[in-house]
């Protein structure tokens, strides 16, 4: 033991008594750890909801893995990859449309105005075939031209959704 350092001659005295009465030395663990653990196992159960879900099947391709970090997409990338907006395939789901059917006669969903849709041709992208649709909308986000030509689509389809979406109500 040296001499003259205060709290040496209590910590030599508890580890004499740990090693003499089998019992093992404990520090409590820093809050941090149960921090973490309840964080794992959080997003553990929320993969696993999110992996066996029925609803969200076209967005978890694109991102199969849950995360606390946003992805970094606005408010119309977003519309676009969930097809939740101004699409008459979403609004029927809500008895807000009678059809689900473009102007230009077509049954329409977000793709249909990227690819096909007369009233879009300016924002047009080449259309994917079925097997690589998926591969198709992943290129178009990580691709950053590709990424603002989606964003003036979808705003447009806002705007002017009245002009591009015919209802029979």
């Amino acid at each position: 033991m040296q001499v003259g350092y205060l709290g040496n001659g209590c910590a030599d005295q508890l580890a004499k008594e740990a090693i003499t009465k089998g019992d093992p030395f404990l520090l409590p663990k820093p809050l941090s750890y149960p921090k973490a653990e309840i964080k794992s196992a959080a997003l553990s159960i929320w993969q696993d909801n999110w992996d066996n879900g029925e609803t969200g099947r076209r967005t978890h391709d694109i991102v199969p893995r849950v995360s606390n970090k946003p992805v970094g997409w606005n408010r119309e990338e977003i519309m676009f990859v969930t097809g939740h907006g101004p699409f008459p395939s979403y609004l029927l789901r809500f008895n807000l449309r009678t059809h689900d059917h473009c102007s230009c006669g077509e049954k329409e969903d977000a793709i249909h105005y990227a690819t096909k849709c007369p009233f879009t041709l300016s924002w047009h992208f080449q259309t994917p075939t079925v097997s690589l649709k998926l591969q198709w909308l992943k290129n178009i986000l990580t691709n950053k031209f590709s990424r603002t030509r989606l964003r003036l689509l979808t705003c447009f389809i806002c705007d002017e959704n009245n002009l591009i979406v015919k209802d029979n109500n």
